[in-house]
């Protein structure tokens, strides 16, 4: 079996691994990382079993070739490879790899103020130093590279589109995120703003 057959699933599930064990480290020092401000009814009933089901979508696609099954629930057009080009799988590959590392570095980074969601009544203190020095949201950025790769790895449709997806709302989230931030950090976000790109 070729490495980019199984590297996407195995990578996707150090991916997650890597968050779970981030939650679970800061929950031990009782810190409270998810929100409690409610979510509308858009959000709730709409936008989160669309994200469901596209991720489900993802996962199937990542174990489909991994376990060497050839039927998909998607149409064929959508998962059959564009091109066929092995230095963009290497490429893929590397790119992978790469946000894993920088994925990483940022939850050590974050230290105990990662949060999901955005409450104002939860908050941790404003992260500067490390990888937030060169950008102000390395998180996202080792997403957007993930999704990147993986669609490089398998040039299909499907994770074409799911990346350039990742990329817009990742994107519409960051706005709206930056809101916030000024909102509850003030001068201080104000400062490290003028400083540190949104990106690179």
């Amino acid at each position: 079996m070729q490495l980019y057959n199984f590297f996407p699933l195995v990578s996707f599930l150090l991916f997650i691994l890597l968050i779970v064990r981030k939650i679970i480290i800061l929950k031990k020092k009782g810190v409270p990382v998810s929100s409690k401000a409610k979510k509308g009814s858009f959000i709730k009933y709409l936008l989160y079993p669309i994200f469901l089901l596209i991720l489900v979508l993802f996962i199937f696609e990542l174990i489909r070739p991994a376990l060497n099954i050839t039927n998909s629930v998607l149409p064929q057009f959508f998962v059959t490879p564009l091109l066929n080009i092995f230095l963009l799988k290497v490429l893929g590959t590397i790119i992978t790899i790469g946000s894993l590392i920088f994925f990483a570095l940022t939850l050590q980074n974050f230290n105990k103020s990662l949060r999901f969601g955005m409450d104002s009544e939860n908050l941790g203190g404003l992260i500067t130093n490390g990888v937030f020095s060169i950008s102000r949201n390395p998180f996202f950025i080792s997403i957007i590279l993930y999704f990147k790769g993986i669609a490089l790895i398998y040039l299909s449709p499907f994770f074409i589109i799911f990346a350039a997806l990742t990329m817009v709302s990742i994107h519409s989230f960051i706005l709206k995120e930056e809101k916030f931030l000024q909102k509850n950090y003030g001068s201080e976000y104000e400062e490290y703003a003028k400083n540190v790109r949104r990106y690179f």
